[in-house]
This record gives C-alpha cells, sequence and structure tokens, in this order.
C-alpha cells in the first residue's frame, strides 16, 4: 500500500514547558481567527431545519472550551475551536421512515420530499441492502438515520469520538427496540482503530481475508463505509492540508493491502467533505490533474453525488483551470447519460446552468460544443436577463455587465448594443467627466482585449487538435505515400503553431496547450483522461444552510479498483514513487519530466505500446504529449519499464527513491 507520513507528530524527546503540543499550537494559531471565521451568518440557523437549532446549543464554537475531553484521546479537535459540520436536512437525505423514538425536531422535519440522495443513488445502493455499516463520525445521526432505514443493515456501527456531545439525538437510535445500531467510542482518526474493530468481531458475519488469496481484492458489498469527514475550519494532516483528504488517502490505498476496514475485501466508501477537498481527489479539469488526482484515480472509482454550487470565477491560481466552454461540454455529457441511466436531476437540486446546458446541448446538435465568440456573449445575455452565471462566466466580466445595466438605466440615450458596446461618437459630452461612465469604458477596453486574447488562444488551439487528428490517422495507416503526405501536413501544422504560440506573451503561451488537452480529452479514444468528465450523471446541488455550521460540501462516493494482478508486493510503492517523480509539472512533454527524473529516462517512452496507440490515447510527437494526458494503463506501463531500465544508479533501484529527495 502506499506509505505515508503518521497521522500525528510524535516527539521522541520528553516534552518540555518549551515546547507546546501540536494541539495547543493550531489552537493558539485558530484564536486569534476565530472572529473572522465564526460569522453570524455562518452561525445562523434555519426554522426550516429545527436539527440546526438544537445542535447550536451542545456543539456551538463558543462551547469549544467547556466541550468535554477524553482522557487519552490523541485528536483533541475540540480545544483548538474546530467543529465537526453535521447534516440538518432531512430532505436533502431523502423520505425514509424515523424512529417512533427520534426526537421532536426530526418528527417536525419536512421528509415529504423523495427526489434527493438516497433515492437518486439508489440503483447504486441496492447492492448493499442489508449489509453491515461502519459509521465514521455520525454526530447527530441524520444521515446515519436515513441510510439505516433505506438499506436495513444487519449491523450498524457508529464510531463516535464524542459520544457525550451527542448522546440525545443517537441514544434514541441505540435504544429502539430491535436496534442494529452499537456505538463505539474510538478515535477515528487512529488508523488503529479501524484494526481493532476487524479484530473484536463487531463484525461478527463478516470474513477476514488473506491478502495473498486471489480473492482477497473481490469487491465486498456486504460492507459499507460511510461517515463525515468535514471539520470546521477544516483540520490539518501531516502533510496535508486537509485532514479529510489524508484520511481519505490512508482508506483508499488501505484497499489494495486488505487493511483497515478492507480487511474483509475492497468496500465502498461514501464520505461528506468539504467541496474544496473534492477537487484535489476529483479533478475537474485536464490542468488540474495533479499527482494527488492520479493516485486517486488509479485506486478509485470515484464519483460526486452531492457538490456545492458554482464559486465566483476567478483568475489565475483561484481559476478552474478550463475555459467554460469546456466545462459546459462536459455537463452536457454527463446530463445526457444521467437522462438516460433514469438519474435526471430533480428540479430543486438543479444549478441554472442545467437550463443553459440544454440550450447549448440543441443549439450545437447534442455535442455540446461551442466556441468562445458565441459561448461568452451567450452568458452576457444571461447576466443581463438577471440570471446568475457566477462561475461560469470571469467575475470581470460580469462585474462589468452589471455596471453596464446600472450606466443603461441611468442614462438611456446612450447608444449601446446588447453586449455594451457604445455607438461611436454617441457619448453625449456631458458623460465624458463622468467617473462611472469612464470606469465602464475602462472595464469594456480590458474586457474586449481578454476576450480577443482568448480567441487568438482557441484559433491556436484548432491548430493543435487539428495536428492530433492527422497524427492518430498516420499511426493507424501503413508505411506508404499516403502516410507520407499526412506525416508532411503533421510538419507543417507543427511548424504553424509554433509561429502561433510565438505571438503570445509568456503569460498566455501555455494556455493554447490547456485548450487542446481539454478537447483531445473530452472528445477522442480512448474517452476522458479525467474521472471527472467520465461521470455518468451530475451531482445534486447542496446547499450551505443544508448543514450547520453552515458549510459547502459533497458527498463522493467511490468503490476500490482492484490491485494490479501479477506485479510485485511493492508494485503500489513503485508506482506512487514513480507518479511523485513524473507529476512535479504536469504541463511538461513527458520525454523532458522523464529526463527531469534521470538523465536519458525518456528512453523508456519506446517500451511502452500505449504511448503511441491513438486507441489507446497515444500520439506520434511525444513533444506534444503531456505528463497531465497519461492514462492509468501507460503509468503501469512506464513504471515496468522504469523498474527494468538497466541504467538507473544504484541509489535510485528502490521504490521511495524520488519521495526520499523531498
Amino acid at each position: 500500500m502506499f506509505r505515508m507520513r503518521p497521522l500525528y507528530r510524535r516527539s521522541t524527546c520528553r516534552s518540555s514547558i518549551t515546547k507546546a503540543p501540536w494541539t495547543q499550537l493550531r489552537g493558539a494559531a485558530f484564536s486569534r481567527r476565530w472572529a473572522d471565521h465564526w460569522t453570524e451568518e455562518k452561525l445562523s440557523t434555519s426554522h426550516e431545519y429545527p436539527l440546526a437549532g438544537a445542535l447550536s446549543k451542545v456543539m456551538h464554537p463558543k462551547l469549544a472550551k467547556k466541550l468535554p475531553k477524553e482522557k487519552g484521546k490523541m485528536s483533541k479537535t475540540s480545544s483548538a475551536g474546530h467543529v465537526r459540520t453535521q447534516i440538518v436536512s432531512p430532505g436533502l437525505c431523502g423520505m425514509l421512515f424515523l424512529w417512533e423514538a427520534a426526537p421532536i425536531y426530526l418528527h417536525n422535519a419536512d421528509i415529504s420530499c423523495p427526489d434527493d440522495v438516497l433515492k437518486y443513488m439508489s440503483h447504486i445502493l441496492e447492492q448493499h441492502r442489508g449489509c453491515d455499516i461502519l459509521d465514521i463520525n455520525p454526530g447527530a445521526g441524520l444521515w446515519s438515520q436515513k441510510l439505516h432505514d433505506f438499506l436495513q443493515p444487519r449491523n450498524h456501527v457508529l464510531l463516535e469520538p464524542s459520544p457525550d456531545i451527542y448522546k440525545e439525538f443517537l441514544d434514541p437510535l441505540l435504544n429502539a427496540p430491535g436496534s442494529k445500531y452499537k456505538l463505539v467510542n474510538k478515535d477515528p482518526l487512529s488508523l488503529d482503530s479501524y484494526r481493532q474493530i476487524v479484530d473484536e468481531g463487531l463484525f461478527p458475519q463478516q470474513t477476514r481475508i488473506d491478502p495473498a488469496d486471489p480473492a482477497a481484492q473481490e469487491a465486498n458489498n456486504t460492507l459499507l463505509v460511510t461517515g463525515s469527514l468535514v471539520w470546521d475550519p477544516p483540520l490539518t494532516g501531516m502533510g496535508f492540508d486537509s485532514m479529510a483528504r489524508q484520511m481519505y488517502y490512508h482508506f483508499s490505498t488501505a484497499a489494495w493491502s486488505n487493511d483497515l476496514f478492507h480487511a474483509y475485501g475492497p468496500v465502498r466508501m461514501l464520505f461528506w467533505m468539504h467541496n474544496e477537498d473534492s477537487s484535489n481527489l476529483i479533478a475537474q479539469a485536464t490542468a488540474r490533474k495533479q499527482q494527488g488526482n492520479q493516485r486517486a484515480e488509479m485506486l478509485q472509482d470515484m464519483s460526486l453525488v452531492v457538490q456545492s454550487a458554482h464559486q465566483v470565477r476567478l483568475i489565475g491560481r483561484g481559476s478552474p483551470s478550463r475555459e467554460p466552454q469546456y466545462e459546459m461540454e462536459s455537463l452536457v455529457r454527463a446530463l445526457r447519460s444521467g437522462r438516460e441511466n433514469g438519474m435526471d436531476v430533480p428540479p430543486h437540486r438543479r444549478e441554472d446552468s442545467y437550463e443553459y446546458a440544454k440550450h447549448v446541448e440543441e443549439s450545437s446538435g447534442g455535442t455540446g460544443i461551442s466556441r468562445v465568440n458565441t459561448f461568452y456573449p451567450f452568458l452576457q445575455r444571461l447576466q443581463l436577463e438577471g440570471k446568475s452565471t457566477i462561475g461560469w462566466m470571469q467575475q470581470s466580466f460580469v462585474e462589468l455587465v452589471e455596471l453596464q445595466k446600472q450606466i443603461s438605466s441611468k442614462y438611456p440615450d446612450l447608444l449601446m448594443d446588447p453586449l455594451g458596446t457604445v455607438t461611436k461618437n454617441s457619448y453625449p459630452k456631458s458623460l465624458f467627466a463622468n467617473d462611472e461612465v469612464r470606469k465602464f469604458k475602462h472595464n469594456k477596453s480590458v474586457s474586449t482585449n481578454n476576450l480577443r486574447t482568448k480567441v487568438s488562444c482557441e484559433a491556436a488551439a484548432d491548430i493543435g487538435e487539428k495536428m492530433y487528428v492527422l497524427e492518430c490517422q498516420a499511426l493507424r495507416m501503413d508505411e506508404g505515400p499516403e502516410r507520407d503526405s499526412l506525416v508532411s501536413q503533421i510538419e507543417h501544422l507543427d511548424r504553424a503553431w509554433d509561429q502561433a504560440i510565438e505571438k503570445f506573451t509568456e503569460t498566455y503561451q501555455g494556455y493554447p496547450s490547456v485548450e487542446v488537452d481539454d478537447r483531445i480529452s473530452l472528445r477522442y479514444p480512448p474517452g476522458p483522461r479525467i474521472q471527472w468528465d467520465r461521470r455518468t450523471f451530475e451531482p445534486l446541488l447542496f446547499r450551505k444552510d443544508e448543514a450547520w455550521p453552515r458549510n459547502r460540501l459533497c458527498l463522493i462516493s467511490a468503490s476500490p479498483k482492484p490491485r494490479p494482478t501479477g506485479d510485485s508486493e511493492d508494485w503500489s510503492e513503485w508506482m506512487q514513487d514513480f507518479i511523485y517523480g513524473t507529476y512535479q509539472n504536469t504541463g511538461s512533454p513527458l520525454a523532458l519530466a522523464l529526463d527531469s527524473m534521470q538523465h536519458g529516462l525518456s528512453g523508456i517512452i519506446d517500451e511502452c505500446p500505449s504511448l503511441t496507440n491513438p486507441d489507446k490515447g497515444g500520439r506520434m510527437q511525444m513533444k506534444h504529449f503531456r505528463v497531465r494526458m497519461l492514462t492509468t494503463e501507460m503509468i503501469h506501463e512506464l513504471v515496468q519499464a522504469y523498474k527494468d531500465w538497466p541504467f538507473k544508479p544504484p541509489e535510485a533501484d528502490h521504490p521511495r527513491y524520488y519521495r526520499s529527495k523531498r
């Protein structure tokens, strides 16, 4: 399995008064941000969800220092000002029977809506009916209860580190006649807790599997692991900026070695997480595919069942790293696939973009493909009509349209077309010195230049895409005059590509290659290179007030992929190490990335047939094949070729070489 840094910092020296414990340091750092983080809006409760009000009385952040701490526990998150966000919306989970003994705030809640999470993914969960459930951090237990009533499990273990806090919520479940619930008070952040659960036989109908058994990697549908990995503010891990992601990686990698709860065979996981954590697991743009995403994709089939709404679309590091027309193309495909699979998003769980996607699908003949000079005006018209384009149109464009609406209303004599272009010389002299109008003219000029750059990037990407298509055609042909003619065209396009890239400033020179990779990933064999674009349905919309404290959450469903057969016991270590070395710059050509790892290593490309197989995502010109376009099959071939490469220096001939250099 992938070995990671220890979950907890353990000091080998004797503690002293000059060195504060890790949790105290974290708590001190957080206390300075307390007022800024716990805003009135974030802590507000709604009459629509009475559970939020009940929770605020027992787990309010201001009670943190008064909350009970369990002696001997290593995770004392409450002392650092962290709380565990709780699901409070019964309708989010779905219409299900509630225990008669349940607290009054559940009986009074609206449970009439049958269209939400559990119904939406019922065809996935049906195979787990009557299974065992391991429920991590159940807290108030709303999600636990709804899932329980749907699956009717034979055993439901609640792994709760703070049972005293949630006693009034969990006792009705534990004490109900014939209850299948069992409370276990262990630390969910300690991996040993999961091994103890297995050793103590808390699931008596499960059979422990020998990892060497040929059937050890067969999926075990008789156990389901669910829970919440949401701390507010996000709890940091060791070597991770998110404890949730650290735990998720541990859980995922344990499947290949049948460790932790995978000791009975690899099991499906259903976890509530911060929405921001999901993007580090499931890349939502080709350019966002990093080593963490790649490792996760090789280990798990992951789906986002629930996702929070789009946020403001920024530029630079805060951007989605994908132009909105490609995001829309991916959305159109997902919605069409969902309809075909009977998973059409219910109206009350849709973003506005659902309707926009229908328009693009119709206008594009079902492909979802659009051009920047038509898609941006479409978004601008939507914004003018008062519809939200947050997360789709760059924020500067959104602000420009809003300013345009103000000016048009204030100065009706100003001749302006629907897209904000003012007819030449139509400005009355009285407006020349108007600050508002001058700001609009300046911002309009900036946005026009920005859009012009996008059109130029798209034109360069057209060259790159055409070059790729011809490469694939040539690779499928036998040697001869016809193939030679194609190669000549490819060389001509390659020169045209270089000339097009040279016209951009250094800031924008990488943009066309990102667009080319998005197009190749979305439109050509072997299919999308990122798991997000392979989704067969669109996630349901999560609203912040459906959790308390209010938050942006998502629900990830993940089923382990079997460990590759016939590989050495330390294969996963070699693979992880190779990915770490290769993915330092995912926009680099593969050959350059390999040579940066070890001199001459690019020679192993010749030992990997999938890299030049167009049906498997390969191409002819390796200088245009970037690291982020690697498929799982390609990585397996590269790792094997690297292991067999005879020119490795002696100190590099082990599966932790690149990670040990960091």
